[in-house]
């Protein structure tokens, strides 16, 4: 062997030593980062496997925010793969004295979801019918023992959950605004979002009635010309029902009418435009169903109905039509009613200053002589007077009171007394009337001196079902009031009360503003023409407001009265 080749052999095997003692002293390879996982056992055969799908995933989030809020544990109603027209839907039983929370929660599949709640007798008990994949109800007490619960796909395909949450009714405000949740009273199922000019149509229209009302019911109704569709209503004793329908475009017109718990027809409705409205005012407890019928063809038609404040008759413009729903009675049945009614009052003995039978489209005038001080004037109607209505005048011809009334109508006169004339005449049909004069005792000076603004009040306070007399109004204050001029008043509230205010322009003004604020910016706003009245409430802590009037046209007085009231 060359010694070439000697000496590359040698390099050779030195270099080998050295990597081999190298090998032997370094640490061990690290295993690798991501471990490769064994193969899942081949599937040799179908098998169906246990367990649902998890709705509880898909509620938790929402549940937990009604939890902040208030709301109980969550409860899964229901979770499945739905297409549209399909629902998940079960009974749910509910304590006495808590509300019921239910809301569905979709995939991003489902693009409109409906969420109902049943009676036993199938009837809606609350509804969110909203264009909104996410829904939420709230059904609180008076309800059922039970409701049937159930959310229905109304458009796309995707998995559906629907959970159920305990709210205790303090807490019921709280979870309804955080969770958006609609079917309380006084508020729509959502059906009607997206009906164009709604809104506006429905506030021209309170404007033109004058004072306040709340949402009592807002429905999407199907109507077809071969058969009435019907919606029911209920009034309480001593507040109106305003009935507003509104047809689609593809309707031409509708016929409403609208009938009491005997199938009687109580009346039409009136054209307004192609809408047609009613208001309703009750003495007693009453049941309607107002029935809508196109002439032509079939569509939908917008059903609302709205509930004024206790009382809030007196505030209603002269030009609404208003029917009154009364218990009438033989005439002495009625007068001996009203003096058991006004015995708490400690009136003195009533003095009958006249009698007849009123008539229809024929006005009875009766001269009176009124003592001096605050009176109050009761035409009593007797059976079949089912409605009158009354002006008192003094010598001067100037207006001192006036009213309409189903059955029994009290006028207020505050003065120096002397000559007056009252004016009465029936309005739907003929019947006997009475007409009483009470003297009453207090005659505060503030009363006296504002004649006409004074019986407004007195009226207004004794409105509703409640029975008040001038020394509720002394304490009254003059405000002055001028149109482009706005006017405050200080509202104190004690802890935990009501303080209702109630504003009566005197003589040579009309059209009333009032808007009642409590620091924090924003203030419901009541309207009418002569007298209007809202309440401001304090929470735990009490607060102070303020009433602010604006007359609308003119210059001229108001009395306004700040009375403590219940919740």
């Amino acid at each position: 062997m060359a010694d070439g080749d000697r000496l590359a052999l040698s390099r050779a095997i030195a270099i080998g030593a050295v990597l081999a003692l190298a090998a032997c002293g370094s640490p061990p390879a690290p295993p690798p980062a991501h471990p490769v996982p064994a193969a899942p056992p081949r599937v040799t055969e179908v098998r169906v496997l246990p367990g649902a799908i998890d709705g509880r995933s898909r509620l938790a989030a929402d549940a937990a925010r009604a939890s902040a809020a208030g709301a109980g544990p969550l409860r899964v109603l229901g979770a499945e793969v739905v297409a549209e027209g399909d629902r998940v839907g079960a009974f749910v039983e509910i304590p006495e004295d808590e509300c019921l929370l239910a809301f569905a929660r979709p995939s991003a599949t489902l693009a409109d979801v409906d969420l109902f709640a049943y009676d036993d007798d199938g009837s809606i008990f609350a509804a969110d019918e909203s264009p909104d994949p996410q829904a939420a109800l709230l059904a609180c007490p008076p309800h059922p023992r039970r409701l049937f619960v159930t959310a229905r796909a109304m458009a796309g395909t995707g998995i559906l959950a629907v959970g159920v949450q305990s709210v205790p009714r303090a807490a019921a405000d709280a979870v309804a605004g955080v969770m958006s949740a609609r079917g309380r009273p006084g508020e729509d199922s959502g059906r009607l979002d997206a009906w164009p000019g709604l809104e506006t149509r429905l506030r021209e229209h309170r404007a033109s009635l004058g004072g306040r009302w709340e949402d009592v019911r807002r429905s999407a109704l199907s109507v077809d010309p071969r058969a009435a569709s019907r919606v029911t209503a209920t009034i309480e004793p001593g507040r109106c029902l305003d009935v507003l329908v509104i047809p689609s475009d593809e309707v031409a017109a509708v016929e409403v009418v609208v009938e009491d718990s005997a199938a009687r027809i109580v009346a039409r409705a009136r054209e307004q435009g192609r809408d047609r409205a009613l208001v309703f005012c009750a003495a007693a407890p009453a049941t309607l169903s107002i029935a809508v019928r196109p002439r032509g063809t079939p569509g939908l038609a917008a059903v609302i109905l709205g509930r004024s404040a206790l009382g809030g008759e007196a505030e209603i413009a002269d030009r609404a039509r208003v029917v009154h729903l009364s218990q009438t009675r033989d005439l002495e049945a009625a007068r001996a009613a009203l003096a058991t009614e006004l015995a708490p009052l400690g009136y003195g003995a009533p003095r009958a200053l006249a009698a007849g039978t009123a008539r229809v489209g024929s006005r009875t005038a009766v001269a009176l002589d009124l003592p001096a001080g605050c009176s109050r004037l009761d035409v009593i109607a007797g059976k079949p007077l089912v409605e009158l209505a009354a002006t008192l005048w003094d010598d001067r011809g100037t207006r001192i009171a006036d009213g309409r009334a189903g059955a029994s109508l009290p006028l207020f006169a505050c003065g120096l007394g002397g000559a007056m004339r009252l004016d009465l005449e029936a309005v739907e049909s003929p019947g006997p009337f009475a007409v009483e004069l009470r003297a009453d005792r207090a005659a505060p000076a503030v009363l006296l001196a504002h004649p006409v603004a004074a019986g407004r009040l007195l009226a207004r306070m004794n409105a509703g079902g409640g029975a008040a007399d001038a020394a509720g109004a002394a304490t009254a204050v003059v405000v002055g009031v001028e149109e482009g001029k706005l006017r405050s008043v200080p509202v104190p509230v004690a802890l935990g009360q009501c303080v209702e205010v109630i504003a009566a322009l005197d003589a040579g003004a009309a059209g009333l503003d009032l808007r009642l604020a409590d620091g924090a910016g924003e203030g419901a706003l009541t309207q009418a023409r002569y007298v209007v009245a809202d309440r401001l409430c304090a929470g735990p802590g009490g607060r102070a407001g303020a009433a602010e009037l604006r007359l609308l046209a003119g210059k001229g007085e108001a009395l306004v009265l700040l009375r403590t009231v219940g919740r």
